[in-house]
């Protein structure tokens, strides 16, 4: 290992780094050649981390720009005072990870895990070669031209964030659910599709901040200075349309007599339809029989509905958003035009419905918004995904054969074809 004199930094290269790795992944693994990795007040710019299990590591008060943590593991690890701009946490998982007075500017964070972590204090670490390692909560930090920090996607459930500063920082379709961003300056922060049910913002500032289609539900913004706000589309605790209350007949009495529908080829009962209601605080459906169920522009946000089945039914324009449709029976349902970010289809059936005749009905999700959905091992055999949003999907050994993705939007999207 190299000392710099000057910087009183720490300096080693790459292959220094991966013997500290492979001691910490030995001390993890309880191995006797193990060894914490405690790395305070190194300079680690430009190197990567990119796989490791650094889970427990120290890094404090380390310089750490453009290093990557790609799907690293940092849970529970010390990142206190560090300088991370520009750094890649790209699907790494940071799980009650230490970032107090961490500087984060411009840090890739899209798909990573935060859950519970301490982003407290509006304090940055920055260093300076006269002065050191310093901190600052000055928001003229900001005008550097590195940017927010992009969380797109990531999982930032029960974080602390009070006194953050995130000028301009990216969290669309990021969970912030039950986080507490108290005093918090978001201005110019990108929240489109975020969730923020249970988030507490109060006295932040939220100057030009896009909240188009975020979830609002419980989510406290008392004394918080909302100025050129867009508030279009969210989720709050106001129902968005009809209610389970508002049905002629209780929910239970319509799926009964939907099922007679369906046993008696329609000559009895009556076809369930739930079309332009909110059914958030619905009683759970999961596992129900829904075969040819109708439900246009139905919200049901959050639910889960594994092991559903639902052949045929017509749930075009629905809010979908971060239900979970595990182990169900989805042939021939037509999902089209539906926002469905961060859905979970794992071994789900989507491949078509046959009738006799040979007439055939394809699984549809043509125009759908499908940013972070997840179809690990699911049958997908013909659906039509023409036009989707794929952005960040997850097909990982899912039965593709003949699916339609024409002109379908498939950023970062993973798909491994079968064999």
């Amino acid at each position: 290992m190299a000392k710099d004199k000057t910087e009183a930094f720490t300096v080693i290269d790459q292959s220094e780094l991966d013997e500290i790795i492979a001691k910490h992944v030995a001390y993890k693994g309880g191995r006797s050649n193990g060894t914490r990795a405690i790395l305070q007040h190194y300079d680690l710019s430009g190197l990567s981390f990119k796989n490791s299990d650094m889970s427990n590591a120290d890094f404090t008060s380390s310089i750490m720009v453009e290093t990557s943590f790609e799907r690293c593991k940092l849970d529970y690890a010390v990142l206190y005072a560090c300088d991370l701009r520009k750094a890649n946490f790209s699907h790494a998982s940071l799980v009650r990870a230490d970032l107090r007075g961490a500087c984060l500017r411009g840090a890739i964070m899209a798909g990573a895990n935060l859950s519970e972590a301490d982003l407290r204090e509006g304090s940055y670490a920055t260093y300076d070669p006269d002065k050191g390692l310093t901190f600052t909560s000055d928001s003229d930090v900001w005008k550097e031209g590195t940017g927010g920090v992009d969380m797109r996607g990531a999982n930032l459930g029960s974080v602390k964030l009070s006194g953050a500063i995130a000028i301009n920082s990216n969290f669309e379709d990021a969970n912030l659910s039950k986080s507490t961003i108290i005093r918090g300056n978001l201005n110019g922060a990108n929240l489109t599709g975020a969730n923020l049910a249970g988030a507490d913002l109060s006295q932040c500032e939220l100057k030009n901040v896009n909240l188009r289609g975020a979830n609002l539900t419980g989510t406290m913004m008392d004394f918080s200075n909302l100025d050129n706000v867009d508030l279009s589309g969210t989720l709050t605790d106001k129902p968005m349309g009809l209610t389970v209350g508002d049905l002629k007949i209780p929910l239970d009495e319509m799926i009964k007599s939907h099922q007679i529908w369906i046993k008696s080829q329609g000559e009895e009962g009556q076809r369930i339809d739930l079309s332009d209601h909110d059914l958030r605080n619905a009683p759970s459906l999961s596992g129900a029989n829904l075969t040819m169920m109708v439900a246009e522009r139905a919200v049901w946000y959050g639910h889960d509905l594994s092991n559903i089945s639902l052949q045929a039914a017509t749930l075009k324009g629905g809010d979908f958003r971060h239900c979970t449709f595990n182990n169900s029976d989805l042939r021939g349902t037509n999902f089209s035009k539906s926002t469905m970010v961060g859905t979970k289809f794992s071994k789900s059936r989507l491949e078509p419905l046959f009738f006799e005749g040979g007439r055939m009905l394809k699984t549809c999700f043509a125009g759908a918004n499908l940013r972070y959905s997840d179809f690990t091992n699911a049958v997908l055999r013909d659906a039509d995904f023409s036009d989707a949003d794929l952005s960040f999907a997850n097909f990982i050994g899912a039965d593709i054969t003949g699916a339609d993705f024409s002109r379908a939007v498939m950023h970062d999207t993973k798909i491994r074809p079968l064999g």
